[in-house]
């Protein structure tokens, strides 16, 4: 059964989250429009993010920059710009995981690979479903746990407000939701047999990682996949979410699970890890999460890419 943390709405009628409310609103009304409408309102807003949020456009340009050496300026900024149309849908679809139809969401939703994900529930063990931060993210978690039954684990957001309404729809998608502090709940989770949805591709500055290659630099990378994995016998199944064109809806793709994982190379792991998930972006770069400092982190006290 699953366990849903409680929102208590009305802690939050201050005036200081009247703009939240607004947002909600929004993403609320949204929900009700046709899913090409959704689409077309989330490539505006993405396109004026682009043209007014300078600093993250700074940063998607730096990481796409060094992950593609070859590309030229104007091919940059292309993807630059599809980028963020793809994350200005994002926000809508935050809304449609929200309060959408889960039996719609279902029948838009293609599966490629399902028989790795049945392979993996069929050895009873639990299973660590990796995946990276797309702008897909939130609709990718929900679409997920309508094929098998997950716990999430999460960062607790600055915003209270968000932070609640996030935590309590999130613990709806499965069968729980565990803030990433608590490891012993996502340790004693997999030793359950529990399949946990987890992304570690972002910089995490000194807590327990290693540096190893990811999109053409050097990135701090979590060793935890690998010791969750030990200390678990828990399997490592890939996924990544595709947002379809037109409004077609969405594929979920399932990659075979990792073979031999973990060894005795906590680097080697680590680094198997960043590849696979390079993987996935190289595969949808245009849905990729670009606008994170993902490098800001270098070995040896160098200076940030972004600096």
């Amino acid at each position: 059964m699953s366990h849903v943390i409680p929102l208590n709405a009305r802690s939050f009628l201050a005036p200081r989250y009247w703009p939240m409310w607004l947002l909600f609103g929004f993403m609320r009304l949204c929900v009700m429009l046709p899913l090409t409408w959704q689409q077309a309102i989330g490539r505006f807003l993405g396109t004026l993010f682009y043209r007014l949020v300078a600093s993250r456009r700074r940063v998607a340009r730096i990481n796409i920059r060094q992950a593609y050496s070859k590309m030229n300026e104007a091919q940059i900024r292309e993807l630059m710009r599809e980028n963020f149309r793809n994350l200005g849908i994002s926000v809508l679809e935050m809304g449609l995981s929200w309060w959408g139809n889960r039996d719609y969401l279902r029948s838009i939703c293609a599966v490629e690979g399902r028989q790795n994900l049945d392979d993996a529930l069929a050895t009873g063990k639990g299973i660590i479903l990796l995946t990276g931060h797309f702008t897909t993210l939130e609709i990718g978690a929900l679409l997920m746990a309508l094929q098998t039954p997950i716990n999430g684990v999460y960062k607790k957001a600055h915003n209270p407000m968000f932070n609640a309404f996030m935590a309590h729809y999130r613990s709806t998608y499965g069968t729980g939701l565990i803030e990433n502090r608590k490891v012993s709940a996502i340790i004693r989770s997999l030793r359950n047999g529990s399949a946990m949805w987890f992304a570690p591709d972002q910089d995490f500055a000194s807590k327990d990682i290693v540096f190893t290659p990811f999109l053409g630099g050097m990135a701090s990378t979590l060793t935890s996949t690998a010791r969750m994995a030990e200390m678990t016998g828990a399997i490592v199944v890939p996924f990544y979410p595709v947002r379809l064109e037109h409004g077609k809806g969405y594929k979920l793709v399932i990659l075979p699970a990792l073979d031999n994982f973990p060894s005795d190379d906590i680097k080697a792991d680590s680094a198997l890890v960043n590849k696979v998930i390079e993987d996935m972006v190289y595969a949808n770069p245009e849905q990729y999460g670009w606008v994170h400092k993902r490098f800001k982190s270098q070995p040896d006290g160098q200076p940030s890419i972004y600096s």
